[in-house]
């Protein structure tokens, strides 16, 4: 076979220019899209609350980090996902929102020119909060687009797909920032790992533009105040009206909360209590995403023989026990371990969580009822971290780790309120039907 015709063929497999049908090609570019989002991972999300925790931020700050994204989604989602429903485009719309988002991440690598540095921790958990407002278009508008992309036995391998080569390259850049951190000058370094998240994840937008699915039905707005209440109703009704939704929503609540509770306060452990070098942070990262691609993998293609409560259950347990075996670590070698348990539980979570939801959203509503959802776990992911900052100066970071994990491990008893796999596979009929 000559080089020319290799080339093709490889061509041909990356880019989706062969004789796969399309749904076969959008599971293709769903993946291959997924693979630039590492650099985000594993580029400011992994080393902002780092940086900031390096700089002296308090746990009140860290906190902020965390919730303030969500506060402010909890007022824009449902808007949001009546924006979304009106759009006939989504692939377009879900690419406008991520370099918007992305766009804010050179801000935050700007404010050691602009900020001194004790000011600098407030200024980027707030423009945190506020470049992360597109979310609440985002997400309604990427499920939505998976939902019609790939059929129901396709999904979870779409978003474990997605999911795995996105940590695949996170975890083969945590190691490599955490190194160039420890031997450059400080900030520059931070600086430089927040330019590398954006100008490195550009590449995601082709890869999700050349998903093809039809047209959205659109849902144009109405004008007049009985018109609006008539909106209203039709827009709540079907959310209150539908049995698998209301369960979903009411057996992750606790769950969201308790899981939320230490997310400002790993770092602070990490850097405060271990004295944890950056080079050691990457290790620790190195081994959580490693562990969190093989994961997506595996639950991938099992979750749906398996069923996504069992996962969901097993999924939950580990993450329960992440920040117990954290707070209980002596030194920063028991920390990649740990991380270990963190890439088996989060994977679960991602895949158990978001196939959860779309089973539970009917056809024609979906980004309405993913935003109805997001909505609520914003609310439930703004109250735990609050919590957390709360607890930490009154029973230490250590402690207040040790707490949430035997919290969230109590919390999984209501995933008992999901549907089996039985009621998805009937939901999944049931939506389908003409």
């Amino acid at each position: 076979m000559s080089l020319s015709i290799l080339k093709a063929k490889a061509a041909a497999a990356l880019f989706g220019h062969d004789n796969a049908t399309q749904e076969e090609r959008n599971l293709r570019n769903i993946i291959w899209s997924g693979a630039f989002v590492g650099f985000i991972d594993g580029g400011i999300v992994t080393y902002l609350p780092v940086y900031l925790a390096r700089l002296g931020a308090s746990p009140a700050i860290m906190g902020l980090l965390s919730s303030g994204p969500q506060l402010i989604n909890m007022l824009l989602y449902l808007p949001g996902g009546v924006f979304v429903e009106r759009q006939s485009n989504l692939v377009r719309l879900v690419n406008w929102n991520v370099f918007l988002h992305r766009s804010g991440y050179l801000l935050i690598a700007a404010l050691p020119f602009l900020l001194a540095d004790v000011h600098i921790p407030l200024a980027a958990a707030i423009i945190w909060s506020l470049i992360n407002a597109t979310t609440s278009f985002f997400w309604p508008a990427l499920l939505a687009v998976i939902q019609r992309a790939v059929p129901p036995n396709l999904r979870p391998r779409a978003t474990g797909g997605r999911w795995a080569t996105m940590t695949v390259v996170a975890a083969l850049l945590i190691p490599s920032l955490g190194y160039m951190l420890d031997h450059m000058p400080f900030p520059t370094g931070y600086q430089l790992a927040f330019i590398v998240s954006f100008v490195c994840s550009l590449p995601n937008i082709y890869f999700f533009s050349r998903i093809r699915i039809p047209p959205a039905p659109r849902r144009d707005s109405d004008g007049g105040g009985q018109q609006q209440s008539s909106r209203l109703r039709s827009f709540f009704g079907p959310f209150l009206a539908s049995s698998l939704f209301v369960r979903y929503n009411v057996g992750t609540a606790l769950f969201r909360v308790c899981l939320s509770m230490p997310a400002g306060l790993f770092s602070l452990f990490w850097v405060r209590e271990l004295q944890a070098t950056d080079t050691w942070i990457g290790l620790r990262g190195m081994v959580g995403y490693a562990t969190l691609a093989v994961s997506y993998t595996i639950w991938g293609r099992v979750a749906h023989n398996m069923g996504h409560r069992r996962l969901l259950f097993i999924s939950g347990a580990a993450l329960g026990i992440y920040p117990v075996a954290t707070g209980l670590s002596p030194s920063v070698e028991w920390l990649l371990p740990a991380a270990m348990i963190w890439g088996i539980g989060v994977a679960g979570i991602d895949i158990g969580l978001v196939d959860m939801l779309m089973v539970t959203c009917p056809s024609g509503r979906q980004p309405s009822f993913i935003a109805i959802a997001n909505l609520l776990a914003s609310a439930e992911n703004v109250v735990g971290p609050l919590i957390g900052a709360a607890l930490a100066p009154l029973i230490g970071i250590k402690m207040a780790l040790i707490l949430s994990g035997i919290l969230v491990l109590g919390s999984i008893v209501f995933f008992l309120l999901l549907p089996n796999r039985e009621q998805e596979h009937a939901a999944h009929a049931a939506y389908a039907a003409p």
